[in-house]
Formats: C-alpha cells, sequence, structure tokens
C-alpha cells in the first residue's frame, strides 16, 4: 500500500492509472480474503481428520478430498458470505451464526464489507462499469483509502473468524491442546 501512495504523486499518475492501480489492489484484497478462507477451513479440516485418528492415511484423503473438500465454493467462486457459510458447514460450524453471537455489533459490518468487496471485484473482474458506477453512487470511491477501509474491517473478520472456529474446534474436540 505504501508504493500505492507513492505512485499517486499528482504528476506521476494520472486519474485513469490511480483507478487502475485502486482496482489491482482490490482485485488482489478479494483474492487475500478468499485464500484466507479457504487456508482456515483446511486447518479446521485437517484438526478434525487428526482427532479422529484415521490410521490409513490413504482412506483419510479419499474422505478429505472427496466427501469433505469436493465441490467447495471457495475453490469455484467468490468469498461471499453464502459460500463462507456453506464450506465452514462442512466441519459442522455456522460461521456467522458464531460470529454474531460472538461479536454481535461487529458482524453488520463485517458482512457489507465482504458484499462491497465482492462486487466491486465481480465489477472490475468483469468490466461491468455499471456494477462500478453503482458502488460509486452509493458512496464507495473504489480508491485506495476504500481499498484500507475494507482491507482494516477484512482483517478483523479473519481474526475472529480464528476465534470462532478455535472455539468451535475446542468445544467439539476438548482434548484440543493447540490451535
Amino acid at each position: 500500500m505504501a508504493a500505492h501512495h507513492r505512485m499517486l504523486d499528482a504528476e506521476a499518475m494520472d486519474e485513469w492509472g490511480a483507478d487502475e492501480l485502486s482496482h489491482a489492489v482490490l482485485l488482489r484484497l478479494a483474492a487475500e480474503f478468499q485464500g484466507f478462507c479457504r487456508d482456515l477451513l483446511d486447518a479446521c479440516v485437517e484438526v478434525v481428520f487428526a482427532a479422529a485418528g484415521i490410521a490409513d492415511r490413504g482412506l483419510e484423503n479419499v474422505f478429505r478430498s472427496h466427501n469433505v473438500l469436493r465441490g467447495r465454493r471457495l475453490d469455484s467462486g467468490n468469498a461471499t458470505k453464502d459460500n463462507i457459510a456453506i464450506d465452514f458447514l462442512r466441519c459442522g460450524l455456522e460461521v456467522w451464526v458464531e460470529l454474531g453471537t460472538h461479536f454481535p455489533h461487529q458482524v453488520r459490518g463485517w458482512i457489507s464489507t465482504v458484499n462491497l468487496l465482492n462486487q466491486a471485484r465481480n465489477g472490475i473482474a468483469h468490466d461491468v462499469e455499471a456494477k462500478l458506477n453503482l458502488l460509486r453512487r452509493d458512496g464507495h470511491s473504489l480508491s485506495l483509502a476504500t481499498a484500507l477501509e475494507w482491507r482494516f474491517s477484512l482483517d478483523e473478520l479473519a481474526e475472529a473468524m480464528d476465534t470462532v472456529c478455535s472455539t468451535y474446534l475446542r468445544t467439539l474436540l476438548p482434548e484440543l491442546v493447540q490451535w
């Protein structure tokens, strides 16, 4: 992000270039958050399988790849509220319900950020200016400032998701020593 600030020198970049750079940052933010969600789900699945104690690693891999992770929404779609919910439910975790229980004052804002980021991501990635204009009309400039605001919100959400996953797994598996 610091490089973005330096590049936005009025003499160094025109408005189009600044928009394109901001769009690249927003796309990267969406990709990073989606990757985080996948990695967190992988970690949850790993803990559950380790606790199950399946001695045959091949059998464990069959269950993991053909049952638990097959058709995972986060592998083929955006990290939307629904896709996140559906994928974490594979471990029995109602992630948004738990987030709402543990973080009742923040969850609406996080859901809004996830929705806005995905709208921006789709508008940028599919070059649909009408979607981007709708976001702008609603007060979301799709600038570096917006990217930083959304990143802060997603960082908080990521920490909260880690917390609810840990709490859930410790309840499910009381013998779990470390998350």
